[in-house]
C-alpha cells in the first residue's frame, strides 16, 4: 500500500499523521537511527577483536585498545584501558567511536554488551521508505489509557534472545462495535 492523493481539504488530524509518518521515516533512516544497526555483541559470547579486548567488572566494562583499533574515546584517540559504564543518551553521544561507527554500551537483565551503529551500514543505504495507507478519519477513535500496576511480556530480540518488555498498560476502544485493546510498551523517550 503507498499514500494516495487526497482531493479535498486536509483535516489538522490527517497534516498531523503526514508530519508523524515524515519524522517516522526520518527517524528509521537518520545516521545513527534503527537502520544503522549492524550488529549486537554480547561479553558473555565474546566481541570481535576489531573493537580491542572487552571484559566486565562490576558494574563497569573495561576496554583495552591499542592504536591499530582505531577506537576514539570523546573524540580523542583511545589506546590503553578504559572503564565505562551503559551508555544512556542518543547513540550519536555514545562515548566510544570508531571511523564513525559508535559503539555502545549497554546492560541488559545483567548482561553487558556493545552495540554497533554504523551510518555507512547496507539496510540504510538500501532504505526507500516506509509504505503507509492513507489517512482515514474513520480509524480516528477515543479511546481509554488503563495502567498496569507491573507487567511484563517476553519478546524475541533481533539476536535471538528473548527479553523482558515492560508494559505501562493498555488503551481500550470500540471499533465496529466491538472493544478491542492495544498495550503499551515502556520506551526510553516516553
Amino acid at each position: 500500500m503507498s499514500t494516495q492523493a487526497h482531493n479535498g481539504p486536509e483535516s489538522d488530524h490527517e497534516l498531523d499523521w503526514k508530519q508523524w509518518h515524515e519524522h517516522r521515516v526520518a527517524t528509521v533512516s537518520a545516521p545513527y537511527g534503527p537502520l544503522a544497526l549492524t550488529a549486537t555483541h554480547w561479553l558473555a559470547d565474546g566481541v570481535p577483536e576489531e573493537f580491542g579486548q572487552w571484559r566486565e567488572d562490576g558494574d563497569e566494562v573495561v576496554v583495552t585498545a591499542t592504536a591499530g583499533h582505531r577506537l576514539s574515546l570523546d573524540g580523542s584517540p583511545l589506546a590503553g584501558e578504559v572503564r565505562l559504564g551503559a551508555d544512556s543518551g542518543p547513540v550519536d553521544g555514545s562515548r566510544l567511536s570508531q571511523r564513525g561507527r559508535r559503539l555502545v554500551v549497554l546492560r541488559r537483565e545483567g548482561l553487558w554488551a556493545v552495540r554497533v551503529w554504523d551510518p555507512e551500514s547496507p539496510a540504510r543505504r538500501a532504505f526507500a521508505g516506509i509504505e503507509a495507507a492513507a489517512y482515514e478519519e474513520r480509524f480516528r477513535l477515543p479511546g481509554t489509557f488503563r495502567p498496569y500496576e507491573r507487567r511484563q511480556v517476553r519478546v524475541p530480540n533481533a539476536d535471538g534472545v528473548e527479553r523482558g518488555l515492560d508494559l505501562a498498560g493498555e488503551i481500550a476502544f470500540t471499533l465496529g462495535g466491538q472493544e478491542h485493546t492495544l498495550q503499551v510498551a515502556v520506551e526510553a523517550d516516553g
